[in-house]
């Protein structure tokens, strides 16, 4: 149990140790690379909202036209 336990610790001491390396080493590309995420994911997230709204205007307009002939 406490084995288990000291290397949970130690894996977290040596995430947090790499994490500050990291952001030092690659600090302002990834500050970049996020930020065309973030910007791409806006794009996709505007695009699955309009292909929403386009498909239940579709069903709209379908129960309307098969509604009419009765």
């Amino acid at each position: 149990m406490w084995s288990c336990s000291f290397f949970q610790a130690l894996k977290a001491a040596q995430v947090d140790a790499l994490k500050a390396k990291i952001q030092k080493a690659w600090g302002s590309k990834m500050d970049k690379a996020a930020d065309a995420v973030l910007e791409a994911m806006g794009v996709q997230w505007q695009s699955m909202l309009a292909q929403a709204t386009a498909k239940s205007a579709l069903r709209e307009k379908l129960q309307n036209l098969w509604s009419e002939g009765k």
